[in-house]
C-alpha cells in the first residue's frame, strides 16, 4: 500500500497537477520528486521491516499461551490493520483526485 500511495501521488502530481496532502512532504514534492521518492519508499520499506521484525521477535516467545503473548500479538495485528487501512484510504483518495482531474 505504501508503494501504491507513492505511485498514485507521483502520477497525480506529474500528470494532473495534484498537490501532496502531507504538509511535511508537500514542499519536497514541489522541489524534488526524486527526494520525495527516496523518503516515501524508504519509509515504506522501514515500516514493513519493522512489522516483519516485530512478528518474528514475537514468534520467538517460548510460551505462546501466555496472556502477554496474546495481547502483544493482538496489538501488533491491530497496528498492521490500522496502518494498512490508513494507506488504503490515502491510495483511494489519490485515485479519486486523479479521476476527478481527468
Amino acid at each position: 500500500m505504501g508503494s501504491m500511495d507513492w505511485l498514485t501521488t507521483i502520477v497525480g502530481i506529474v500528470y494532473f497537477g495534484a498537490v501532496e496532502g502531507n504538509p511535511f512532504l508537500a514542499d519536497i514534492t514541489q522541489t524534488s520528486l526524486p527526494v520525495f521518492t527516496v523518503i516515501k519508499l524508504s519509509t515504506t520499506i522501514m515500516v514493513g521491516l519493522l512489522f516483519y521484525k516485530a512478528e518474528k521477535t514475537l514468534l520467538r516467545t517460548p510460551d505462546k499461551s501466555a496472556r502477554s503473548f496474546k495481547c502483544a500479538r493482538i496489538i501488533l495485528r491491530a497496528a498492521y490493520v490500522i496502518a494498512t487501512a490508513i494507506l488504503l484510504f490515502a491510495v483511494l483518495n489519490n485515485l479519486i483526485v486523479v479521476v476527478n482531474a481527468i
